[in-house]
């Protein structure tokens, strides 16, 4: 059994198609990274998972029953944006969606403090939420969705916007939770490495549609083993980029991010060929390097854009990576 299960999702808003023919498959027991760039639908499928939206086709399931009152009780949601009180005290905070959980008091209390406590709040559990940084607003955030004790965590963005000291405890907090409670976690996010590090599985996810779906290891296969990063001035890559598409031994190559990134067989016999178009094309060559392929890589290499952007059209193929 699945603990959300999607199949041919359709979502449009005013004829716009935000998602479109959206199947995924999402384990009990894993923290199940959806990856994409913004825009590109992840949260819309939150929305439809939590019964803030209704999907126009398409069939969802969540422990493999059509969703209902009693399973959407089951979810526990960390939303993009903060959704406590300000003027509330943490602890107040956490009492007071205890109370719209339906959690009996005596026991909320007892939740309250320890989840306070292990999301590293002990201290700030009579602060005034107002009052906390951007990382332990974001730790009460989930606290608050957490006080129901649900078995499916869903955090949408759970590090945007923080600086990377409270990135680093976001996801040790991510990990605490996950071991503790025994819960399923679907995270969305745009950072490659925050999926990296958390997720025991990926869908990445572009203009409303799963792309490709596998652990991380097998997604950056995808991607090949090394890629030749150059960045040059004046940078006009257009220009040439065909031109070595077509060089011989040459598997792709792409820009991205002021960068051409090359695949190739035995990629270092290429490099002086390359380099030689590039002078020829009056390129000034700032940076050239070799590096191991990253999901980033993967996520070009499927879409032909970065992460961050969203410019591919409808009608990529789907494709599933499968264990060896």
């Amino acid at each position: 059994m699945y603990a959300i299960e999607a199949k041919d999702i359709v979502k449009t808003y005013s004829e716009k198609v935000t998602l479109y023919d959206f199947s995924i498959k999402i384990p009990m027991g894993t923290i199940y990274g959806l990856l994409g760039p913004n825009g590109a639908g992840k949260s819309t499928f939150i929305r439809i998972i939590d019964g803030l939206e209704k999907q126009n086709s398409g069939v969802l399931k969540i422990f493999g029953e059509s969703p209902n009152k009693r399973l959407r009780k089951q979810l526990g949601i960390a939303p993009q944006e903060n959704s406590f009180h300000g003027l509330l005290t943490c602890f107040e905070n956490l009492m007071y969606y205890a109370e719209l959980y339906g959690v009996n008091r005596g026991e909320a209390k007892q939740r309250a403090e320890d989840l306070l406590k292990r999301l590293g709040l002990g201290e700030k559990m009579h602060a005034r939420a107002s009052w906390l940084s951007g990382g332990m607003k974001r730790r009460l955030n989930l606290a608050c969705g957490l006080m129901h004790k649900p078995k499916i965590i869903i955090m949408d963005e759970p590090t945007t916007g923080l600086d990377p000291v409270s990135r680093n405890q976001m996801w040790n907090v991510v990990r605490d939770i996950q071991k503790k409670e025994k819960v399923t976690i679907i995270l969305t996010t745009h950072y490659m490495e925050e999926a990296e590090l958390l997720c025991d599985e990926i869908s990445f996810i572009n203009r409303g549609h799963v792309v490709v779906t596998g652990t991380p290891e097998k997604l950056k296969e995808i991607a090949g083993k090394e890629f030749l990063r150059i960045r040059s001035r004046p940078g006009e890559y257009l220009k040439f980029i065909k031109m070595i598409q077509d060089m011989e031994g040459i598997e792709s190559a792409t820009i991205s991010d002021g960068e051409i990134l090359i695949e190739a067989k035995n990629l270092p016999s290429k490099i002086s060929s390359v380099t030689r178009l590039l002078d020829d094309q009056g390129e000034k060559i700032l940076d050239l390097r070799i590096s191991k392929a990253t999901l980033e890589d993967a996520f070009i290499k499927l879409t032909g854009s970065a992460l961050k952007e969203d410019k591919t059209a409808h009608g990529e193929k789907k494709l599933k990576v499968t264990p060896k």
